[in-house]
């Protein structure tokens, strides 16, 4: 796990270093919607105010005025215990800029409009408190998690930004592909969740975390296998190999990042242009290559990378 906290604390490093809006004091006033990203071009469609102005209303009531603050970005509604400074740096950089170019390089069919709340805590104990409070129960990851019950990403943002843009990315593909299954679902969040940077005005992902136990199943022959992975119902990704899952899911996205074929690969199963999820993947490589052959290609280039 420790590569997964340095990889988001890289993020968190690059981003904020980037585009980060200079800070006004330690005010604990809530900004007014879009206020510091006046002048910026969101790719998002402007959400209904009234519910908005409902999310924003929410979010006082739950949290003390005097430890968090309250800003938007789009249909992200965020409510922090970061100071002035910190929380512009996230919300400026990794969600309005990067965040934003995920959307505008994937997710292109329908944008998210729907409003949503963004919980940033800033560290493990207020990540843990504030769920117990709110929600009435523990966190079952030290990260964070997107709740559609909840209409919420709850983040431990000490940890970086790096879990923040995987939530995001299951955020903004349920307003894109409603049906997404989660082995595509986990492998898009999950390649966007480490070290990011932008290649040709685009976001893409690097090693992270999950290379060494990928590497390790294809020595021993247990890596999940493509046509099993692109069939796996949600019950059964999620299930006693969700590791083994998540890994495989995660490199095919990279893997197809560096082909130059990751956004058709997606628009082919959302727009259901093929027969199913392995026909989309031999299609995107012309149909030359069965699915054992693009597996072994995939397989062997993974055992060449190493972690960042």
């Amino acid at each position: 796990m420790r590569n997964f906290i340095l990889a988001g604390w890289f993020l968190c490093t690059l981003l904020g270093g980037e585009e980060s809006a200079a800070g006004s004091g330690e005010q604990r006033n809530p900004t007014p919607a879009n206020a510091v990203y006046e002048g910026k071009q969101l790719p998002w469609p402007k959400p209904e105010q009234a519910k908005v102005d409902k999310l924003v209303a929410d979010l006082k009531d739950q949290l003390p005025k005097e430890d968090f603050r309250v800003l938007t970005v789009g249909p992200w509604v965020i409510a922090t215990d970061l100071s002035e400074a910190e929380a512009r740096a996230f919300a400026g950089s990794t969600m309005a800029t990067y965040a934003g170019r995920i959307q505008t390089q994937l997710f292109t069919k329908t944008p998210r409009g729907e409003p949503v709340k963004v919980y940033l805590f800033k560290d493990a104990d207020s990540y843990t408190v504030w769920n117990v409070k709110l929600f009435k129960e523990r966190p079952t990851t030290p990260y964070g998690y997107y709740s559609r019950a909840k209409n919420a990403l709850v983040m431990n943002i000490g940890t970086g930004g790096g879990t923040l843009l995987h939530e995001m990315a299951h955020a903004m593909a349920e307003a894109d592909y409603p049906d997404i299954p989660s082995w595509l679902n986990e492998g898009l969040g999950s390649l966007f969740e480490a070290s990011m940077a932008r290649r040709d005005g685009k976001v893409v992902g690097f090693t992270n975390w999950r290379l060494t136990g990928l590497q390790r199943d294809i020595g021993k022959g247990t890596a999940t296998k493509l046509a099993v992975l692109v069939k796996l119902s949600t019950a059964e990704f999620y299930g006693e190999r969700s590791g083994a899952n998540y890994a495989c899911a995660r490199y095919l996205m990279q893997y197809l990042q560096e082909k130059g074929k990751l956004e058709v690969f997606y628009a082919r199963i959302r727009d259901g242009q093929d027969a199913d999820a392995g026909a989309a993947l031999r299609a995107v490589f012309d149909d030359k290559f069965s699915l054992e052959e693009i597996e072994k290609g995939l397989f062997d280039w993974v055992m060449t990378l190493k972690l960042r």
